[in-house]
């Protein structure tokens, strides 16, 4: 289980024994629970435990509270290190020990959920499900019904958004939409680039032209740092909202600083695209690492039959800046030096150091090294592609590999007369020999533009809430969008049945391997593609060296990093 699920499961059993314990006279406090639940959700939280928290976490006396850590102590649950030279001061962590047992407490509490409700296979399989999902819903989700109350007909209510499969189907039924917000709905579509501008460019408007806007999931940071975009922590606190449904990485992806900005409409995650056709004739099994992508891309590697063994990003500007930080992370490595938390690493305090660029590693190396390799099999222009070029490459069957994001992949799944229809295998990021499997979820949110009068905030809140449900989010599936943020939306047997790839995406999620750090959303990261987009770029045209590429990046970077006064 991932440590986001292993945290929900002890505020489930927490809020259980709350009930018994304090709102009922059924049972007694028990300070040596508290203390183990506190102990073990400040480990899975990469946050520092000491004795006094922990006897105040007890919830009884001192006394009692310390008989309990003492207990704790001598039966090799806890550790009690000093965390000062004089050793007068200590710190408490989880031994191995307690982490064991806790972690087999979790599976048979989580297989005892799933046995009692009908959510694992008969199998009993309890990775089936994620704890805390909306599968207690009837698994076939109905057609959306109408607001109960409407937004208003006598106003237009402006949705701004991308050119993506999930808001042309909003477009194209904006009817629709009309008659269930009960509203004029318009739906605003703009290529990327010229979103964010037409996002930045309405925040300087004394009233917002919008009254949503959908924003890529890198440019949270920048967008919240500015104050374009508005939390939505008060509105949910008052709504009561439960997002427990929403795939642990795109609802993480939509947050700034310990805030909540977005709720995720049209997540992707970039995987493999490999032609389970191809390597079949060639014997050879789907890649499991990067050494096995290179090998793979050589022996598939055929441009005298108009087959290149893979058809990379590697297009001037963001398409190659974007390449480049994914495959670090393949490499264990963020751009940046976040905080490492566990196998992952912390986005909820980003500050000072943090920031500093990480460029000058050996990581940095292999995954630049990796790609000049990967470039002698790749297809003639790759040089030249952005995401649109490369996956339509593919989807011609020039191509025995790609790697992609999941949205794209209609581009195939959905036209029958593409050579790559029926016969490709998804598979997360093929990480470097010894490193853990991480796929970059990326993708868009919804998010309500700053600066709205409390009743327009109001409205805008509705509809997004709406445009979010799990039978909206099936609709937009059947309409042709292949994703789904939702755990209830992805367990429909309509929606599994339109492509595998929601079904695996969905379980890449509860197996922890979608990953937000590789992308970090800080207000600089459109800085940091553009050294990235022109640097890396030469050095895959053999202008530059990769020693040369990457210390010209880690000194541009640096000196972004250092003029916004981080460090």
């Amino acid at each position: 289980m991932t440590r986001e699920e292993l945290l929900r499961i002890l505020t489930f059993v927490d809020s259980n024994r709350e009930i018994s314990e304090k709102r009922t006279s059924l049972a007694t406090v028990d300070p040596r629970w508290n203390i183990i639940s506190y102990a073990m959700r400040r480990h899975f939280e990469g946050k520092l435990l000491t004795i006094t928290s922990a006897a105040m976490a007890a919830d009884v006396p001192y006394g009692t509270a310390m008989r309990r850590i003492t207990e704790l102590i001598d039966e090799g649950m806890l550790l009690k290190r000093p965390k000062s030279k004089s050793g007068k001061s200590f710190s408490l962590h989880p031994t191995r020990k307690l982490i064991a047992e806790f972690e087999s407490f979790a599976m048979q509490l989580k297989a005892m959920v799933g046995n009692t409700f009908g959510f694992t296979t008969g199998d009993g399989e309890i990775g089936d499900f994620y704890f805390g999902g909306y599968y207690m819903a009837s698994r076939i989700l109905p057609y959306p019904n109408a607001m109960r109350a409407g937004v208003g007909v006598d106003r237009t209510f402006r949705i701004l958004s991308p050119s993506d499969p999930t808001f042309k189907t909003l477009s194209e039924f904006s009817s629709n939409l009309d008659e269930l917000c009960g509203t004029n709905v318009e739906i605003v579509n703009l290529p990327l680039d010229e979103l964010h501008g037409e996002i930045m460019k309405n925040a300087k408007n004394p009233v917002s032209k919008y009254d949503l806007v959908a924003v890529d999931l890198p440019w949270i940071g920048q967008l919240a740092t500015e104050g374009v975009i508005e939390p939505l922590d008060a509105l949910m606190q008052e709504e009561r909202y439960n997002p427990s449904d929403f795939h642990n990485a795109a609802y993480r992806g939509s947050s700034w600083n310990n805030h909540q900005y977005g709720l995720p409409i049209q997540p992707t995650a970039e995987l493999l695209f490999c032609r389970s056709d191809l390597f079949a004739e060639a014997g050879l099994s789907i890649p499991q690492n990067t050494e096995e992508v290179l090998f793979a891309a050589r022996v598939l590697h055929r441009a005298g039959f108009n087959q290149s063994g893979i058809v990379m990003n590697y297009g001037r500007g963001t398409p190659v800046a974007h390449t480049f930080i994914q495959t670090l992370a393949d490499f264990g490595q963020p751009i940046i030096n976040l905080t490492p938390l566990g196998d992952e690493y912390d986005l909820t305090v980003i500050e000072k150091e943090n920031y500093r660029p990480k460029l000058d590693t050996d990581a940095a190396q292999q995954a630049a090294e990796f790609l000049l390799e990967l470039a002698e099999f790749s297809h003639n222009e790759s040089m030249i592609c952005n995401w649109d070029r490369r996956i339509g490459i593919f989807s011609k069957g020039q191509a025995a590999m790609t790697y992609g994001w999941s949205i794209r992949a209609a581009a195939f799944e959905r036209d029958e007369s593409s050579p790559a229809h029926g016969k490709v295998q998804f598979v997360p990021h093929p990480p470097a020999p010894g490193q853990r499997t991480v796929s970059p979820i990326g993708g868009f949110s919804l998010a309500i533009p700053a600066g709205l009068d409390p009743q327009r905030k109001k409205a805008s809140w509705k509809v997004m809430e709406y445009l979010t449900r799990p039978e909206m989010l099936k609709w937009y599936v059947l309409n042709g969008n292949l994703t789904s943020p939702r755990f209830s939306t992805s367990a429909d047997p309509e929606v599994q049945a339109s492509s595998d790839i929601i079904t695996q995406v969905d379980a890449m999620d509860r197996r922890g391997e979608l990953q937000i750090w590789p992308r970090p959303s800080i207000p600089e990261f459109s800085d940091v593609l553009n050294v990235l987009g022109d640097e890396i770029y030469l050095m895959l045209q053999g202008t530059s060296s990769v020693q040369d590429a990457l210390a010209k990046s880690q000194n541009r970077i640096d000196a972004i990093m250092r003029d916004r006064g981080h460090y």
